[in-house]
């Protein structure tokens, strides 16, 4: 379904300095809070500050991970970046203090943390756990054994994942966040039809909403879909349900006809029993138009025993051995991941060569005090899922002197010892408060954190190791806006061409079976086209925020994106009225629209103009032509 495409070009910053809406997760704050000054309790009890630091390094890099999504995803999310980490500070640790082979260390990681954060949220935040505990082993003196830093390290992410896992333990005899997102499209469903007949926002809330179910569904499984649980297939069966409703709802917006009464409260019934895992749900049958009764019915009838499809509908996740086998051969062989690998090993060498070789600082007139906070700023700032580079930059330097004055007076007010127990609390706590709303307030919640645990094991005093902090933050910010952003090739341009390449030969796919396919063929492929235009349109969101000219060049994509989404509709809208009896248009009508879709994709790829097609003889009558109509407007607005 088409979303809302219309973005101003301009005021790219105010869109970066934008703070999410929601409400704070106060249950997650308590338990980091008091996590937190546990360990630092431990910590100053048994004079091991050192050792604290690194298990509160561990809990860092799980508090900052999402908290929202399947349980599985969490519990991955929060365990396989502390054994990267772990490796990541081993490796640290034999090359502290060995100068050029420090450096070359420290940039290899760099440069397989950035390959492996192409595979997917959780190897993002696992490459990035491998450099952010490489950097802390390479920079600060051997605590012990060999093993005893990672295993202060992954004990403190441990701690928080126990509680973590307590907490979803506590609410185990509840429906889970699963049928929250199945939900959730149902719910989403009922108000594009309240919204009808001009839906707005709606019917791209109720795409996202698919996705998100979808992923919640399918993503991070290692068991086959044979031995997965009776409940989990009863979702997948209720969310493969929606797809009819989602056709016939967009047959509706198409026509631009009001919605029938009581549509929309027969499908919130259907919402709440799925919410609320009441499969026995007593739900009296939609007497509306049979065209709307039809797909609110085959939900209903569902309920009680929703079974799985065969072919499924949705996509089922591929075996283990083959989703690794895919995921390697993505982060070996993609040209972003190498382009973003690339990036982040060049920064991360030269951010390492000030730390490591003796007397650059000296030449720059900068202070030396716990300098490993400089790699670390850059290597957070390129984090590839946290967004634009130069947005990151900008706000990582605005965050940290935000959050450096108010520290320091901290700092030097309170006395180090058992007064550190509270502080650690109070800003372990502000961290899962905060670290939703903006980079810019994630930095602000952090900075001060890790200041403080600095400060605990720093025989420099208080004033002079926040200032020597903040200089390492802006000297950090400078080498990713100088290397990584402005002398890096191609990193003011967007590279949008190729996800809209892929998006019109999905759609030309979806044309071939629109008509001629069977249902879940065709379920199947709308369903990875809305996937594939959702992606391009958070990428758009994304590059809006780049200062020009990137921000100016994506804004003449959004009319492209629009098109699209409209065309989509368009076809939609056919085959649901060719299901329901109308005649069925010429197949060489079809073909043709298919054939120019995937000639403006080749010329896409290739930044040339479309080669001239015959749509001017094709009729922009019957049940086609709307999408004839569109497919020329397409072809007007591509800006190549």
């Amino acid at each position: 379904m088409a979303g809302a495409t219309r973005v101003d070009a301009g005021n790219w910053l105010s869109r970066a300095l934008t703070i999410s809406k929601g409400p704070p997760p106060w249950s997650e704050a308590i338990r980091t809070a008091v996590a937190f000054g546990a360990v630092v309790s431990v910590a100053l009890a048994l004079d091991e500050l050192r050792a604290g630091l690194l298990a509160a390094a561990g809990m860092l890099l799980a508090v900052m991970r999402p908290s929202t999504g399947p349980y599985r995803s969490r519990a991955l999310g929060l365990l396989v970046p502390q054994l990267t980490g772990a490796v990541g500070l081993i490796i640290g640790q034999l090359g502290h203090g060995h100068g050029w082979w420090t450096v070359t260390m420290t940039t290899l990681v760099a440069l397989v943390a950035g390959l492996v954060s192409s595979i997917g949220n959780v190897m993002s935040g696992a490459g990035l756990s491998l450099l952010f505990l490489n950097v802390i082993g390479s920079g600060l003196p051997p605590v012990g054994a060999w093993w005893l830093p990672p295993l202060c390290q992954f004990a403190g992410g441990t701690f928080i994942f126990l509680l973590s896992l307590l907490s979803w333990r506590l609410w185990r005899g509840r429906p889970g966040p699963e049928h929250q997102a199945v939900a959730a499209v149902y719910a989403r469903a009922a108000d594009l039809i309240d919204a009808l007949p001009d839906p707005g926002d709606a019917r791209l809330a109720l795409s996202t909403a698919m996705d998100t179910a979808q992923d919640a569904l399918t993503s991070h499984r290692l068991r086959t879909v044979e031995n997965w649980s009776d409940e989990t297939r009863w979702l997948v069966g209720m969310l493969n349900a929606a797809m009819p409703l989602m056709e016939t709802l967009t047959d509706l917006i198409w026509s631009r006809r009001p919605a029938p009464p009581g549509l929309a409260a027969a499908v919130r019934q259907i919402a709440n029993a799925v919410r609320t895992g009441n499969r026995d749900a007593k739900i009296a049958p939609h007497r509306g138009e049979a065209e709307f009764a039809r797909p609110v019915e085959h939900a209903r009838r569902r309920l009680p025993q929703a079974p799985l499809e065969e072919p499924e509908w949705l996509g089922l996740p591929k075996p283990l051995p083959t989703r690794a086998y895919r995921a390697a051969q993505l982060a070996l062989t993609s040209a972003a991941a190498w382009r973003y690998g690339l990036r982040l090993a060049l920064c991360m060498a030269i951010a390492s060569a000030f730390v490591d070789l003796e007397g650059v600082f000296h030449h720059f007139w900068l202070p030396t005090v716990h300098s490993l906070w400089l790699p670390l700023t850059v290597a957070v700032i390129l984090k590839p899922d946290f967004g634009s580079v130069f947005v990151r930059a900008l706000l990582r330097a605005l965050g940290t002197i935000a959050a450096a004055v108010p520290t320091l007076l901290v700092l030097v007010v309170v006395p180090r010892g058992w007064a550190a127990v509270p502080l650690a609390a109070f800003f372990g706590g502000l961290i899962p408060v905060l670290k939703a709303k903006s980079y810019a307030m994630r930095t602000v919640a952090v900075t001060p954190l890790m200041l403080f645990l600095f400060d605990l094991v720093s025989p420099e005093p208080s004033d002079e190791l926040v200032l020597a902090r903040l200089s390492d933050t802006l000297l950090g910010c400078l080498i990713v806006l100088v290397f990584g952003y402005a002398l890096w090739p191609g990193s003011r341009r967007i590279r949008l061409g190729g996800r809209f390449a892929v998006g019109f030969q999905a759609l030309a796919d979806y044309l071939d079976e629109a008509f001629t396919g069977s249902r879940e063929s065709r379920t199947r492929d709308r369903r990875a086209l809305h996937r594939t235009l959702n992606a391009v349109r958070v990428e758009l969101r994304r590059a809006q925020a780049e200062p020009p000219p990137a921000s100016r060049l994506s804004a003449a994509w959004w009319p492209v994106l629009g098109g699209l989404d409209r065309l989509v509709d368009a076809v939609t809208a056919a085959s649901v009225r060719v299901r329901g009896g109308a005649p069925a248009p010429p197949a060489h009508t079809a073909r043709t629209l298919a054939a120019d879709l995937r000639e403006m994709a080749a010329a896409i790829e290739e930044g040339r103009r479309p080669q001239t097609r015959d749509l001017l003889e094709l009729p922009t009558e019957g049940v086609l032509g709307e999408a004839v109509v569109q497919t020329r407007r397409l072809r007007r607005t591509l800006p190549v």
